[in-house]
């Protein structure tokens, strides 16, 4: 079994792992310092109000964008497994 491919895919994971996760957790850090700079600004210091907030528009950046994430898993692994098959 050669090396170099399994890295390849390795890479590639990494790769889509990291561009899989960047939407929702770059949203959730913009809502959390939106949401921090609005409780300083009329200083209300609840702990859960961030957390619920983040929590919804995380969900919601996942249910927009699901189809596409679905799209780019399913065409790594149809890749992976046919670059595994051809290896033997």
């Amino acid at each position: 079994m050669a090396l170099s491919p399994i890295l390849q895919l390795a890479q590639e994971l990494l790769w889509l792992v990291l561009i899989l996760s960047m939407p929702v957790v770059l949203v959730a850090a913009i809502v959390g310092i939106l949401i921090s700079l609005l409780q300083a600004l009329t200083q209300v210091q609840d702990q859960t109000t961030p957390f619920l907030i983040k929590l919804v528009a995380a969900s919601i950046t996942l249910a927009a964008s699901y189809h596409w994430m679905g799209n780019l898993l399913m065409r790594y692994t149809e890749r992976s497994l046919s670059l595994i098959s051809r290896m033997g």
